[in-house]
């Protein structure tokens, strides 16, 4: 349902606005000054406003200004409502950022048409904003295991490195022998692994850490706030829930395991260093047997 504000000092014509448009199925929000008009566009979710020129507190020509600016999650649709019909009016409604302009004394049935039009405008301007919303998360997220991109999962790791002070926890995981996961059950079977891998990976994780997939079958995730002991903590949990879990796919059952190397942003300087030390624990994890989890080693 559409929400509109009725914006208008004059009690009567709130109510005969309100009486007609509650009978096309508006909910309606009344506002009698242009201060208190402002806080219910800040506040209440409106999608048109049918703003009165002259208002006390800010004029409907302030409040289209005031409006404009405000970092609002919806766009408001922005109907003026007034006694002027000269077009230099017109024009500088528009101008300041009114989408439409309605002279008194109107005809319901000219109100019921702009407001048709307003909701195709903004019913468009949903379409618009869902299918940008649809793109960049695709543009962010790895197509196959939904988890971030390398880009992106790099992009938040600079930025959280833009603190030197903050502890920053870095694990790289690698599958082990996911080669031969894919030369036995095919690929297939092996982009599935990689999928409820990655499930498990973000199920062990809290709300504010990113994971994000690293190469063909390494992953790396992020710890804001996490010293290096505390991220060899998650690190493990993460091992030993894969180990644990039984991969059923189709007719398939079989065990997997992972290999993780653990280090530090604060401990290590810097991103490259950070990530080459993890990379190294990673190595040093595969080469004694895979299946765990090593701690970089001190420079």
């Amino acid at each position: 349902m559409f929400k509109i504000l009725i914006a208008d000092d004059d009690k009567d014509m709130r109510e005969n606005m309100r009486f007609f448009l509650e009978k096309l199925n508006y909910d309606i929000i009344e506002a009698s000054n242009g201060i208190d008009a402002l806080e219910k566009i800040k506040n209440d979710n409106i999608s048109i406003a049918l703003i009165d020129w002259l208002m006390p507190g800010l004029t409907g020509i302030e409040l289209c200004k005031k409006t404009r600016e405000l970092n609002l999650d919806n766009y408001v649709y922005i109907i003026i409502v007034t006694g002027k019909s000269e077009k230099e009016d017109t024009l500088e409604a528009l101008h300041h950022g009114a989408d439409d302009y309605i002279v008194k004394p109107f005809s319901f049935k000219e109100l019921k048409i702009r407001l048709f039009s307003a909701e195709r405008i903004i019913k468009l301007e949903n379409k618009l904003k869902e299918a940008y919303a649809r793109l960049y998360n695709d543009a962010i997220h790895d197509f196959l295991t939904g988890v971030l991109n390398r880009r992106s999962i790099m992009s938040e790791l600079e930025s959280l490195s833009n603190n030197p002070n903050d502890e920053i926890g870095i694990i790289i995981i690698d599958i082990d022998n996911f080669k031969k996961i894919n030369d036995t059950y095919g690929h297939l079977v092996g982009d599935e692994v990689l999928k409820e891998i990655s499930n498990i990976i973000s199920k062990s994780l809290r709300k504010d850490d990113y994971v994000g997939r690293y190469g063909g079958e390494e992953f790396l995730v992020i710890l804001p706030k996490l010293n290096i002991n505390e991220s060899f903590t998650v690190a493990e949990r993460i091992r030993n829930s894969i180990a644990n879990h039984n991969f059923h796919i189709g007719d398939i059952d079989f065990k997997i395991t992972v290999s993780l190397g653990v280090s530090s942003l604060k401990k290590f300087k810097n991103i490259k260093d950070a990530l080459n030390e993890a990379d190294k624990a990673l190595y040093v994890a595969k080469r004694t047997g895979k299946n765990k989890t090593v701690i970089a080693e001190n420079k």
